[in-house]
């Protein structure tokens, strides 16, 4: 396991959070309940802070102790051996699905385009598979995975080491990622034509794009990126655990959800910020979510419960397969588990916990099976970091 307390308590909260607002979209209820789950779309952005201060972590600790950088070529293949079998699995899986029950427009490009990560440049390819809409995610992910050596590599490799410097460097990539997002909305903002959720799954990206860009997103991973700076900084300074830091837990991941039950717009990019998922705020929020859980004393013993570690080790797999199992249901059993097409509560709630259990079975199978070998033989030991 990793020395990062508290981030397996968060990544299952993100992999539960996406989970219940994908479940919560069926359901034709306005009940308050069901209404703040659909705020659940923002576990997306946790990821992304998570994969931010995850990856930077071990360069952070070297930088700051004056050793050896991780080598960019190990860097890479843990990356590949992590993304790669599972998803190209659940991809090729989704893409055959989908020509055998309900064929997909464009499918030889949208699946190529998937395999090269780089589906989510284009509205046609957005979504590599009409029936797996999550895996939309998984290109701007490794864009950022890839984006985080060249932009940090400069400072990483520098003698001196400063807190200061690397908050410094950390806040101006990020300004620079908000200046980007709004040129790319600027100059590439999609026509009219063909534009929106009524026309379907490229008409839903079409909306989504230019909002839905790598700028954004890479300043969710940046703000954890800076988040992990503080953890590598302070755990140089042999900084103790103390309940202060439970407080301003509880501060910023209240003050997050408070946000997300009251300015969140789901599937649509905020009216102030034009951003997806209420970034940079909520990320920046969760970033300092992540420092504190790491140094407080409660907090990071309850988030880092067995059942929480267990769903962190498999969440990427739940992640990748739960929307594909809705949707086969859908089609092939109960034609009404659309979007808010469940008007029968108790029986939505039924199919959704047939959801929970297959896409934990799946996901389990696939990690025991399958991923977990390939980690092994990338890290060259026998240990997985889940997290990674």
């Amino acid at each position: 396991m990793h020395s990062l307390r508290g981030f397996d308590g968060m990544r299952a909260l993100a992999c539960l959070a996406v989970l219940a607002h994908h479940l919560a979209q069926r359901l034709d209820s306005h009940h308050w309940l069901v209404k703040g789950l659909h705020a659940g779309e923002l576990g997306v952005s946790l990821f992304f802070v998570l994969s931010g201060a995850l990856l930077a972590y071990p360069f952070w600790q070297a930088h700051f102790s004056a050793q050896t950088l991780p080598r960019i070529k190990e860097y890479v293949k843990r990356r590949a051996a992590r993304i790669i079998p599972a998803y190209y699995l659940v991809l090729f899986v989704s893409v055959l699905l989908n020509l055998l029950i309900a064929p997909q427009d464009y499918a030889l490009p949208r699946l190529l385009a998937g395999l090269s990560f780089i589906a989510p440049y284009h509205y046609i390819s957005f979504f590599p598979s009409d029936i797996n809409g999550p895996l939309w995610s998984i290109g701007l992910e490794v864009s950022c995975y890839l984006l985080l050596p060249l932009l940090l590599m400069p400072l990483w490799r520098r003698k001196t080491a400063s807190l200061k410097v690397a908050i410094a460097w950390g806040v101006a990539l990020l300004i620079v990622m908000q200046f980007l997002h709004y040129l790319i909305v600027l100059l590439f903002m999609t026509d009219q034509e063909g534009k929106g959720w009524q026309y379907g799954i490229i008409g839903g990206a079409k909306q989504w794009l230019p909002y839905w860009n790598i700028a954004s997103f890479m300043g969710q991973f940046l703000c954890g990126v800076i988040a992990a700076a503080g953890i590598a900084w302070y755990e140089k300074q042999q900084q103790l655990r103390h309940y202060y830091f439970d407080l301003a837990f509880l501060g910023a991941f209240g003050l997050a959800t408070w946000m997300s039950l009251n300015y969140l717009v789901p599937g649509a990019p905020s009216q102030s910020l034009g951003q997806a998922y209420l970034a940079p705020l909520f990320s920046m929020l969760c970033a300092v979510a992540l420092l504190a859980a790491h140094f407080s004393r409660y907090c990071s013993w309850l988030l880092d419960n067995r059942l929480f570690s267990h769903i962190a080790t498999l969440s990427f797999g739940i992640y990748l397969w739960h929307y594909l199992i809705m949707e086969i249901i859908r089609i092939l059993w109960v034609p009404q588990y659309h979007y808010m097409g469940m008007e029968d509560i108790a029986f939505g709630l039924q199919i959704g916990a047939l959801v929970v259990c297959l896409s934990w079975t799946i996901a389990a199978l696939s990690f025991y099976l399958l991923e977990k070998p390939i980690l092994n033989w990338a890290r060259g030991s026998n240990k997985i970091n889940r997290s990674a």
